[in-house]
């Protein structure tokens, strides 16, 4: 699938809201769902650098200050730091791919989000920061980036020089170190993820969303497989007449899996072009 500009897509969206009649949203809220890292944040050598996008900032809190809309950031950073980047009230923040939830109230601090983690892995926590520790000591190479996340952590070796023996590295320090193999392994974007056998995922975490809020319309922005794992779910849902939606991948980066562009009803070429996309829907919305 190619790419399109974000006005085309806002214009394909407002011929789905004028086919909408108001009963429709009356008591089914719109669902406005994005990714962070390569969907509203440009992707960068160092995973600790990035920033939201300013005018896509804008337009998620404008699109959260509407009655009828939701909005909510689902990422797999931890929902503090994601909050904290992203800073927008009255949404919710879903952190390590659902693992934690927190709602920041309009005119909140970001640092006052208060997060609920799920308990049904905390055998993990442990084990998951003694990976933390023992994987970067057996590298010994400074561009191992270590994200702490338990249950879960990820190892980042994005400014590796050479990406594919960093990874082959990355992966036997986990094997030898984790030969019990209780942490399931993620393979991602120049990352490994370690995370529990059986922890939610994106997917879980969205298809939780749309049986809870059971919206009217649904926009879901990602770049990644897990967030192609997630538009399988918006279109499952779709077909099946349950709502309207619209599945949105961002083409940021080379490493894009081809799954992601498959799963989706149209592709972005960056956050910026998220951005002006949101900032757009914000605008149709308002009308």
């Amino acid at each position: 699938m190619g790419t399109v500009s974000a006005p085309v897509v806002v214009l394909a969206w407002r011929e789905v809201l004028r086919t909408l009649s108001a009963s429709d949203l009356l008591h089914r809220p719109v669902l406005v769902v994005s990714d962070f890292d390569g969907s509203i944040s440009r992707i960068g050598l160092d995973p600790w650098g990035a920033r939201v996008e300013p005018l896509a900032q804008r337009a998620l809190r404008g699109l959260a200050a509407m009655p009828g809309v939701e909005v909510v950031l689902l990422s797999g950073r931890t929902a503090r730091d994601l909050v904290g980047r992203v800073r927008v009230g009255g949404a919710t923040y879903l952190g390590n791919n659902g693992l934690e939830a927190g709602f920041l109230t309009r005119g909140a601090r970001a640092e006052r989000l208060s997060v609920v983690a799920a308990a049904t892995h905390d055998g993990f926590f442990e084990d998951a920061e003694r990976l933390a520790v023992a994987v970067p000591a057996a590298i010994g190479e400074p561009w191992l980036i270590v994200e702490r996340k338990p249950p879960a952590v990820t190892f980042w070796f994005r400014t590796a020089p050479d990406l594919v023996m960093a990874a082959q590295q990355v992966a036997a320090a986990v094997d030898r170190l984790d030969q019990a193999a209780r942490f399931e392994r993620f393979p991602g974007r120049r990352a490994l993820e370690l995370r529990p056998p059986g922890a939610m995922t994106k997917r879980d975490a969205f298809a939780t969303l749309l049986r809870d809020r059971r919206p009217a319309l649904v926009v879901l922005i990602g770049d990644d497989r897990s967030d192609a794992e997630a538009f399988a779910e918006l279109r499952a849902a779709r077909d099946a007449g349950e709502l309207h939606g619209l599945a949105i991948a961002v083409h940021t980066h080379p490493d894009v899996s081809p799954a992601v562009a498959a799963e989706a009803d149209a592709m972005l070429a960056s956050p910026q072009e998220t951005a002006r996309f949101l900032s757009g829907l914000s605008r149709a919305l308002a009308r």
